[in-house]
């Protein structure tokens, strides 16, 4: 890698950590009207991104992988109608709603960048005899990002689909910015 293009890595590891601290960051400052699940959620989705990228404690597929599991529980664990220290009204349920949502779409996005930046830099050529490979790493490339953009159309459509006792806009243009700077570094 060169310097240039290590510069550019860098930029992007900080593009994704700062708008990630500042989206979680949201969330734990309106604690009190929030179900805990998705805060604890987005804190984990914040240190598996930061291990990924500074400490390297944890390999990414296990972060992925707990990601996901994650993201199940999150969407499994929604009991309709059961709104906390929100109220009940339609206004609180559909904030809610988009919340767990979001939340739990960007785990998935996360767990699919994550394996699609650690399947580049130190990843084997795909085998040029693999004809069922369906893409091999370009594959996985396209993917994660196809799922950013998904994430991006999420994004509006939960900053606009609740009036935001939930947490803000600033939580959910903060997560989709950080997904968006982790599908730029698939690219580099």
């Amino acid at each position: 890698m060169g310097a240039r293009q290590r510069r550019v890595s860098e930029l992007l590891h900080v593009g994704a950590l700062v708008p990630a601290v500042l989206g979680t960051g949201a969330l734990v400052r309106r604690r009190r009207l929030l179900p805990t699940s998705e805060i604890v959620a987005s804190i984990l989705m914040l240190v598996g991104m930061a291990d990924a990228m500074l400490w390297h404690l944890v390999a990414p597929v296990y972060w992925s992988a707990a990601f996901i599991a994650i993201a199940l529980g999150l969407v499994v664990g929604r009991r309709p109608g059961v709104i906390v220290r929100g109220g009940t009204s339609a206004h609180h349920v559909r904030a809610h709603v988009a919340l767990t949502a979001h939340v739990a779409l960007g785990l998935v996005v996360m767990a699919a960048l994550l394996v699609a930046a650690g399947s580049g830099a130190h990843a084997a050529p795909a085998d040029g005899h693999c004809h069922s490979c369906g893409g091999g790493i370009d594959g996985i490339r396209l993917m994660a990002l196809a799922l950013c953009a998904g994430y991006v159309l999420v994004t509006a459509w939960c900053s606009r689909s609740a009036h935001h006792t939930s947490g803000g806009r600033l939580h959910y243009w903060m997560m989709a910015l950080s997904a968006v700077a982790m599908g730029a570094m698939t690219l580099v």
